[in-house]
């Protein structure tokens, strides 16, 4: 499970690709402009906790309310007009953000709208991001791409903040938030230039809501990703106390300046940066569960040292240890799923990873301000502190699994037979005659249900086996799908390696080559 021995940074001898981690280091640092503007803006302005903390929930809550759809939509959308869009509408946002300011008219309610649309730009390029990295690397490059990308993603988490914070400092908000548009400007014309025209254009378009339920029924059906998803919310709801509560504990305990502010804001970004270089032969040495238990606890540590230090030179210690541990347990996920997940679906699992991180980074920004405002900021983050450790003894005990039948090694298959007319878009049931061997009955039993999984995360819609009231060894399969075209995508282009030694497993336990035959569904 390490990385591969490729050079930790021969991806950067490609040219597009450096011009395109340029693309999402400006986003990101436009965004964070804003961002660090907001929080500081209200926190001098004397808001609750839970305002402040507010703005973090803004730029997380995007993630979950548009995550899967944009997921679906960039599999078969242009990536590169995507990309243009995004950036368009971001630099319009603040440009208008910084004329309502100039005005005098920037209060809480257009701080936290100018957040969320920013939040959705963010979701928007860091998912057509992961989608789009396939069409300028090679496979193999993959293991350790996302950790460059999250240096860089998190990168920008330094300069963004120290930015914002000397211009918020020496020139006031309104100039923050046209640095910002100049920053998104500059991403249209990269994206405009760079982003591959293929990319985004698959053959085959699916309703949007077909596309998005066969990506949670693909979940549901695989215990590798629940699992992923399981451990990256625990780490998430207490990870998102030092983003939500980091201005309180600047302003009223090292009663820092504006400019400072950003500095401790980016000392995270340096981290993040810092510790993605230096962890990288660690990360080789290590399993992807011991290496973000390491990060964990790491980032607990972090978050304790934040209840009792008040040196701000001491503080920013903390934070380049907090950006490290933060962009070193967000890499692993993404290493893990670009290594385990199939091509077919990786766009829509990767777009459920960013639902589910960012929205237990929302849903934890709320509880901690919340509960800052009710027992205090000091027993807030040290809760924080104690279920991050908590989080980092868990993943060591049932973290993410190696791998589980979904490793996206094509199978070598002949497509099966033509119809005999045009199915059209009607739905197709799949009827599969099996005839067990009477010694292998508890066996096939076992087996057929894991195929039975198989074909659900696949694309089937309903999957049943029904056994002979006559003749107890025959058993017979009854698949539904959407369409011929998507039983046939399940027979070829999804089907994995692993997945089909699941039915050759099977096979062993019958007396004869099952049967098939089409049925289709009358309306």
């Amino acid at each position: 499970m390490g990385e591969s021995q490729m050079g930790s940074f021969a991806p950067l001898r490609i040219r597009r690709l450096r011009l395109l981690l340029l693309l999402e280091l400006g986003a990101s640092v436009g965004i964070w402009i804003l961002v660090l503007a907001a929080q500081w803006i209200l926190t001098e302005a004397g808001e609750s906790a839970t305002t402040v903390s507010a703005v973090q929930f803004a730029i997380s809550v995007p993630f979950f309310l548009f995550a899967v759809p944009i997921g679906a939509i960039v599999e078969y959308t242009s990536h590169r007009r995507l990309l243009v869009v995004t950036s368009v509408v971001l630099l319009a946002a603040s440009i208008g953000l910084a004329v309502l300011d100039f005005l005098g008219h920037v209060g809480v309610a257009v701080l936290m709208g100018s957040v969320f649309v920013a939040g959705v730009g963010l979701a928007v390029v860091a998912i057509v991001w992961q989608a789009l990295l396939p069409h300028i690397v090679s496979r193999d490059m993959m293991a350790v791409v996302p950790a460059i990308d999250g240096a860089v993603f998190n990168g920008a988490r330094a300069i963004g903040p120290l930015i914002g914070g000397a211009i918020l400092a020496g020139l006031g908000s309104t100039w923050a938030f046209s640095s910002a548009g100049a920053m998104f400007a500059g991403c249209a014309l990269i994206a405009a230039r760079q982003v591959p025209a293929t990319a985004g254009s698959a053959s085959i378009r699916r309703p949007l809501g077909r596309a998005v339920s066969s990506g949670l029924r693909f979940i549901r059906y695989s215990r590798w990703t629940r699992r992923l998803l399981v451990r990256l919310t625990i780490f998430g709801i207490p990870a998102s106390c030092l983003w939500a509560l980091l201005p309180l504990v600047a302003h009223d305990r090292l009663h820092t300046s504006t400019f400072e502010f950003g500095v401790m804001s980016g000392a995270i970004g340096v981290g993040a940066v810092v510790g993605t270089i230096a962890l990288m032969p660690l990360r080789a040495r290590m399993t992807w569960n011991r290496y973000v238990a390491l990060g964990s606890a790491a980032y607990a540590l972090a978050l304790g040292g934040m209840t009792v230090i008040t040196r701000f030179d001491l503080m920013l210690v903390l934070m380049v240890v907090a950006g490290a541990a933060w962009v070193g347990v967000q890499s692993t996920w993404m290493i893990a799923a670009h290594k385990v997940v199939p091509t077919w679906i990786k766009a829509r699992v990767i777009a459920f990873i960013m639902l589910m991180f960012q929205g237990s980074q929302a849903v934890g920004a709320i509880l901690w301000g919340v509960l800052a405002d009710v027992v205090g900021l000091v027993p807030a983050v040290a809760t924080a502190a104690v279920l991050m450790f908590v989080a980092a003894g868990g993943v060591l005990r049932r973290g993410i699994f190696s791998s589980e039948g979904i490793v996206p090694d094509p199978a070598e298959v002949e497509n099966p037979a033509a119809p005999f007319g045009d199915y059209g878009e009607r739905r197709v049931v799949i009827e599969t005659t099996y005839v067990v061997a009477p010694a292998n009955r508890s066996n096939f039993l076992a087996g057929i249900r894991t195929v039975q999984h198989s074909r659900l995360r696949l694309g089937a819609l309903r999957c049943v086996v029904t056994q002979s009231a006559e003749l107890p060894d025959i058993f017979v399969e009854y698949c539904m799908f959407s369409d011929w075209a998507d039983y046939i995508s399940q027979e070829t282009e999804r089907l994995t390696q692993p997945e089909k030694q699941l039915r050759e497993r099977v096979a062993t336990t019958l007396e004869s080559r099952p049967s098939s035959r089409v049925l289709l569904v009358t309306d």
